[in-house]
């Protein structure tokens, strides 16, 4: 094992004995060690969170080498985007950090939402449900959906009155399902649990889509469905009709889309802002939530006078999911592995790029939190990694510690009107698991006085990848 091996491994093994604060105390059973091989487990009582394991690694050491890429070490080192990092731990971590088909395992989530009393639902993709999660006490509750999905679900949004629609991006279409209602019986005369979400049929299939993914849903339950090869944003009633008053603003006039590659999307209905990220230009740009028009407006960037992006973007790589809270704007940074935070109050949130913002200064940029992965089980290409991957020997949320994002994809938030306290939920798709921070955290952690870019040092080298995702076609 050469030196950057051991380093690596040495600092993978040490954040998982040292930061159990970031996990759940309530799981059944603790994360197998790293070279241990994985069991099949049965669907049995899950455990409610990852938790690390206190045995010391067998004799058998991590192997595969978490070769750097320079992009990788640019997100990491660069003193300029560095200085904005804000220094926040996880309040939870959900799922076993493995591949896997039991209860609380994932294989990959992508989508996550929140209910309407504050319940997470996540899409696992590879494994064709949507598990459930009580967030504030980190259970795992159970899973629906396994018997109807046919595609690849993606994304995921829950109607005011707690109907869910789940995109599927290769058969281009949404699924519905609602809760039960107290003493509700299936068609056998079985009463259903509180979980036992039922299948209300399909929407969209007919609507022409090509890669059906991103959806939203505002207050008036109007549904906002983004198509990432298309370009292009739709809206439709709560009854799933096409809202014949919606324009949106697809192509500039010289026929290029402002979008290239899209799928996050947020709503802040007080200014009347749709956010949708475009991937490929690693910037968000702004529409009228209300038309459709463009607003002449994108975050994370400079506009030049064509109204292309300008400038040193605020992001690394592609820009995933969204969500807003309290005036702010968060923004997946998957390239990088960040979180992304806009203060949208103020006026240079938008058409700024990070050579515009000042630290210290009260501009629309606030920082980020997280950090690129140590291990990037995204890497196709490295195989021996992947063969450890898949015999077990390695797993991705011990290699990983929290916080460390693997292609992040989809955030959500919900605000729990009894505290006050705001919870944001990210997929943390390559870590096979979930990681929930607290707006509380992060606003305290923001506020803290700004480490010295000299104090500011890469946890560990990583290879991520830079730009466009890979892992969907």
């Amino acid at each position: 094992m050469n030196l950057k091996t051991r380093i690596a491994l040495s600092i993978a093994i040490s954040f998982a004995l040292v930061a159990p604060v970031c996990f759940a105390q309530k799981s059944a059973y603790a994360i197998t060690p790293i070279a241990q091989k994985k069991k099949k487990k049965a669907a049995v009582a899950p455990p409610a969170t990852m938790t690390t394991s206190t045995s010391q690694p067998s004799e058998q050491p991590v192997t595969a080498k978490p070769e750097t890429s320079a992009e990788a070490a640019t997100a990491e080192s660069d003193t300029q985007r560095n200085v904005w990092r804000i220094n926040v731990a996880p309040f939870a971590v959900l799922g076993s950090g493995h591949p896997g088909k039991g209860a609380s395992d994932f294989d990959k989530p992508d989508g996550v939402a929140f209910t309407p009393d504050g319940l997470l639902l996540a899409t696992d993709a590879k494994n064709r449900r949507v598990q459930i999660w009580d967030v504030k006490n980190k259970i795992h509750l159970g899973e629906f959906g396994s018997k109807f999905f046919g595609g690849e679900i993606v994304d995921i949004a829950i109607a005011s009155d707690g109907t869910v629609y789940i995109t599927d991006q290769v058969l281009n279409l949404a699924y519905v399902f609602t809760a039960p209602k107290p003493g509700a019986v299936d068609d056998k005369g079985k009463p259903l649990g509180p979980y036992d979400y039922q299948f209300k049929g399909t929407r969209f299939g007919e609507q022409g889509f090509d890669k059906l993914g991103g959806i939203a849903i505002d207050s008036r339950d109007r549904i906002y469905v983004v198509d990432a090869h298309l370009n292009d944003v739709r809206r439709f009633n709560s009854d799933g009709t096409v809202d014949q008053s919606w324009k949106f603003e697809r192509a500039r006039p010289g026929g290029d889309t402002y979008l290239h590659g899209c799928e996050g999307i947020a709503i802040d209905e007080a200014n009347g802002n749709l956010f949708i990220a475009s991937e490929k230009d690693s910037v968000i740009q702004v529409f009228d939530y209300e038309t459709g028009a463009y607003k002449k407006r994108m975050v994370g960037a400079a506009m030049d006078a064509s109204f292309q992006p300008n400038g040193k973007s605020v992001f690394f790589g592609s820009v995933e999911g969204l969500t807003f809270i309290n005036h702010h704007l968060f923004a997946v940074d998957e390239g990088a592995g960040h979180i992304q935070i806009f203060d949208l109050t103020r006026p240079n949130a938008f058409n700024t790029d990070l050579n515009g913002y000042v630290r210290g200064r009260p501009v629309g940029y606030k920082g980020f939190f997280g950090h690129s992965p140590i291990f990037n089980f995204d890497d196709k290409a490295n195989t021996q990694l992947q063969q450890q991957l898949k015999s077990g020997a390695i797993i991705p949320g011990q290699a990983n510690p929290p916080g460390y994002f693997c292609s992040p994809d989809a955030i959500a938030s919900y605000t729990d009107r009894a505290t006050g306290e705001t919870y944001i939920a990210i997929a943390d798709q390559c870590n096979y698991r979930l990681a929930v921070y607290r707006w509380s955290d992060i606003n305290r952690a923001t506020n803290a006085p700004a480490p010295q870019p000299s104090e500011e040092k890469p946890a560990a080298k990583a290879k991520v990848k830079g730009g466009k995702k890979k892992k969907k076609p």
